[in-house]
């Protein structure tokens, strides 16, 4: 990340007010969390001028928020410093510059929420200890404050990561996966498909929702960029949960667009500089990747067995999918049962996996060149649901440990999508959830700094 977008997340961490209302535009999850700690380092009490010092988290995470924290400590007149030292330097750092208090903390990403935990301690030195510092009984308190993270935490803590550049034809340099989690949207209905890809032409991908009536597109930030209500004669055979088909095409961009609730699709293109998707056409089938086709079976939600590729060849897959996931030449499609078809290549035979859940994907999350199979719970109601990322080298990804795995939030994973929002060539994963309270909610996870 350019030191220009840094500047843009503090710009608008010190624009809004830390009571700033959600539909006003809450305040980033940085400045949100600086604030609470102020608050409970004045309420230790402590005593101006205060010292802080800063672990954990990546080093452009931790200098953003220490900004921010300096500026809430300033506003309540408790002169802060931020000290550039090592933690197990703090304490005579502090005492070196003239701090009257002390404050340790440890700033991590845990399940989806900033953290900062540590203590408030004095630093003053009493006349009559001699060689031996004594710390005085006050300020002496703990503090653990934590918000719910937000896209531009991710963006500033994914800083530090190699990028591997520009695939070339050949094998890639492979990186660990370290994903990082935060919710990255909120729709008011359940969510019915999930897609993403370069909308507008800028070399970033956009992230597109299908509800039961609605398109929804969201810039890389999370915030609407564009929504949409769909159009057409209602469906002979609907299902009773939303369920639909989503595709970013190519040449030119278009999204397409189609839900069970209507008999037929939509092509729709993003006009980012009004804020709206417009209509350019219909469709008769169902998209299933950028040029493969499907269709769905009445009344159910699952896609029938056969299958167009983007060739215009017909391929029968073993049993009706719920997921279909394309990454040149190897495609996945994840049946009702937990089991999965996984070609090598259009011509082959499917290797057949299980253990699979319907939120499925492949994607290239260790940058080498390859994709990698991301999975959740075929459980039915797991507590919680977790993403697992698998390596497709071999046979059987199944029977091997996990590249990564992390617990999901609350909620019933059922879509997931790779992502390259940034346009730096590595891909975030997008994961689809419905809430128990009828809402659903889009978790974005990327690479975490090492």
């Amino acid at each position: 990340m350019s030191r220009s977008l840094l500047s843009l997340f503090l710009a608008l961490a010190f624009a809004l007010p830390a009571g700033a209302s959600e539909a006003e535009g809450a305040p980033p999850a940085t400045a949100r969390l600086a604030q609470a700690v102020a608050d409970a380092i004045r309420a230790a009490p402590a005593e101006a001028p205060v010292a802080v010092s800063l672990s954990g988290g990546s080093a452009e995470l931790r200098r953003a928020f220490g900004t921010l924290l300096a500026s809430r400590l300033a506003a309540q007149q408790l002169g802060p410093v931020v000290l550039e030292v090592p933690p197990e330097r703090a304490e005579a750092t502090a005492r070196e510059q003239g701090a009257r208090s002390l404050a340790r903390l440890t700033l991590d990403l845990e399940g989806g929420e900033l953290v900062a935990r540590g203590d408030v301690l004095g630093t003053w030195v009493n006349f009559w200890s001699g060689r031996t510092p004594t710390r005085p009984p006050k300020p002496a308190a703990a503090v653990a404050e934590g918000v719910e993270a937000d896209a531009s935490v991710l963006a500033l803590a994914a800083v530090g990561t190699p990028s591997t550049g520009t695939p070339g034809p050949g094998p890639q340099q492979k990186r660990p996966v370290r994903l990082l989690g935060a919710v990255f949207a909120r729709l008011e209905t359940p969510l019915a498909a999930l897609a993403a890809g370069d909308l507008d032409g800028d070399g970033r991908d956009e992230v597109a929702a299908l509800t039961a009536h609605e398109v929804v597109v969201f810039g890389a930030d999370g915030r609407i960029l564009a929504r949409r209500e769909l159009e057409g004669s209602p469906s002979t055979a609907t299902t009773r949960e939303p369920f639909g088909a989503l595709a970013v095409l190519a040449g030119p961009p278009r999204l397409a667009a189609w839900s069970t609730r209507y008999a037929r699709g939509e092509l729709l293109v993003l006009d980012k500089a009004k804020g709206t998707l417009r209509p350019s056409g219909t469709l008769e089938a169902a998209p299933l990747g950028t040029s493969e086709r499907g269709t769905f079976v009445p009344g159910q939600t699952v896609f029938a067995p056969e299958v167009r590729l983007a060739d215009g060849r017909a391929l029968s897959v073993p049993a009706p999918f719920g997921t279909a996931s394309f990454a040149a030449p190897r495609m996945l499609f994840v049946h009702a049962d937990g089991t999965a078809s996984l070609y090598a290549r259009p011509a082959s035979a499917p290797a057949r996996l299980s253990g699979l859940g319907v939120g499925s994907a492949l994607g290239d999350l260790d940058g080498d060149g390859l994709p990698e199979l991301l999975t959740t719970s075929p459980q039915l109601q797991p507590s919680p649901d977790v993403l697992r990322v698998l390596s497709l080298a071999t046979d059987a990804p199944m029977a091997h440990e996990p590249l990564w795995q992390g617990a999901l939030p609350a909620g019933r994973a059922l879509n997931v999508v790779t992502a390259d929002l940034d346009g730096d060539k590595r891909r975030e994963v997008l994961v689809g959830s419905w809430k128990p309270d009828g809402t659903s909610e889009l978790f974005l996870l990327r690479q975490g700094a090492p």
